[in-house]
């Protein structure tokens, strides 16, 4: 399996790149090809495990020769010109193998633009996983390869498919992101600067720094992990999540913030509300520029117009998620005023003191007079009964 089969394994079967791998051979990789038994089989072992691919997709896999590709229902099959070691394949079973993450890696160069190419870079060398689809959703795990591994990769390699924009993409990634938000405000600071992002090199994630003695009567740790570490300006930038807002995280950050500055290093604060907002963000990525002595004419002339765009592709699926919340919260809203004006018309119906209230006779109502029959000086009727006589009511 390959392509994008391979990918939505590793993004949901953390485990193969990490546990005891076993070995394929030369022949059971370059002399294999698909068949009905296998792709079901195939199948079934992605059930099994829970991959989350695409229904309507078909499973992507690759041979080494053009006699070995099928036409089969559900699959489709790649041609590779290159040989890699088998080294770089992994046994699933006695039949079925996945192409390694290095060269799952290399794959999606071919099919990914380039900014979804560095976010899956940062993904496979970072401790998450992404879901499939637009979710914002992520499992935490170890990270799946590193730079180092991959920048080694590709420089083994020579004339193959998407090895040219795999080695641009890798520059600009750094091993250890722990979230997808961690990895989205990396990239604002790594891409280059015709794709809108800062373009510094100089820069590490995750990176451990111990205290020094003149910093340890300020806290009671013994090292800090810089989410994104400025060599050249010393300038350590923290993106501050939710988890930050409780009044005892808040103290850690403030303590954390006075060590560092005993140390002589400095802190730039990303929030999540400066990062959703795109005024109060383009106002700290100028901090972050000046303090790189990045010169606004080293920058293409409508490089905030990129910045805004690429800032607004490392958060689309925030973007989204907080604009269909933002609509369900109107649509909510809008609900629960409709039902307070129907209980407010219905209460004011009750309230009403007439609502019970029967017509009252009329006081000065009369009675139309009609003179008794002449043979009959009683005033009864013939049937017995009485005529009106008349009489005005007070």
């Amino acid at each position: 399996m390959s392509h994008t089969t391979a990918r939505a394994v590793y993004q949901t079967v953390h485990s193969i790149a990490r546990s005891g791998i076993e070995p394929c051979s030369d022949v059971a990789v370059f002399k294999s090809h698909p068949s009905r038994k296998l792709v079901d089989d195939a199948l079934r072992w992605l059930a099994i495990h829970n991959v989350e691919a695409d229904e309507n997709a078909p499973i992507e896999t690759m041979v080494f020769e053009r006699n070995g590709m099928r036409n089969l229902t559900g699959c489709r099959t790649h041609v590779s010109t290159k040989r890699f070691s088998s080294s770089r394949f992994v046994k699933l079973t006695d039949d079925i193998s996945i192409v390694g993450v290095e060269l799952c890696a290399l794959q999606a160069a071919t099919y990914l633009p380039f900014r979804k190419l560095v976010e899956y870079y940062f993904e496979l060398c970072g401790a998450y996983s992404l879901k499939m689809g637009s979710t914002t959703s992520y499992s935490e795990r170890p990270a799946l390869t590193t730079t180092a591994r991959l920048k080694h990769f590709f420089n083994t390699l020579s004339a193959c498919d998407g090895l040219i924009p795999a080695r641009k993409a890798i520059k600009c990634v750094r091993d250890g992101c722990r979230s997808p938000m961690e990895t989205a405000f990396v990239m604002m600071l790594t891409l280059p600067k015709n794709e809108g992002g800062l373009g510094i090199r100089a820069l590490e994630t995750d990176y451990e720094i111990k205290v020094a003695n003149v910093a340890k009567g300020l806290t009671r740790r013994t090292k800090f992990y810089m989410d994104a570490y400025l060599k050249r300006s010393r300038i350590d930038i923290e993106y501050n999540g939710f988890h930050h807002d409780t009044e005892e995280n808040r103290a850690i950050d403030e303590e954390r913030k006075n060590a560092l500055a005993a140390m002589g290093y400095g802190i730039i604060t990303i929030s999540r509300h400066s990062f959703m907002h795109a005024e109060p963000f383009a106002r700290v990525m100028e901090v972050i520029q000046r303090k790189e002595g990045i010169r606004p004419s080293r920058l293409p002339k409508n490089f905030k117009a990129k910045q805004e765009e690429l800032r607004k592709f490392v958060l689309r699926r925030h973007l989204e998620e907080k604009k269909q919340l933002e609509e369900k919260i109107r649509r909510d809203r809008e609900e629960r005023n409709r039902i307070d004006l129907e209980k407010a018309l219905f209460d004011g119906v009750l309230d009403d003191p007439s609502i019970n209230t029967v017509p009252e006779i009329n006081d000065m109502q009369t009675f139309e007079h009609q003179a008794p029959h002449e043979d009959n000086a009683s005033g009864r009727a013939p049937d017995g009964k009485v005529f009106g006589v008349g009489i005005e009511l007070k």
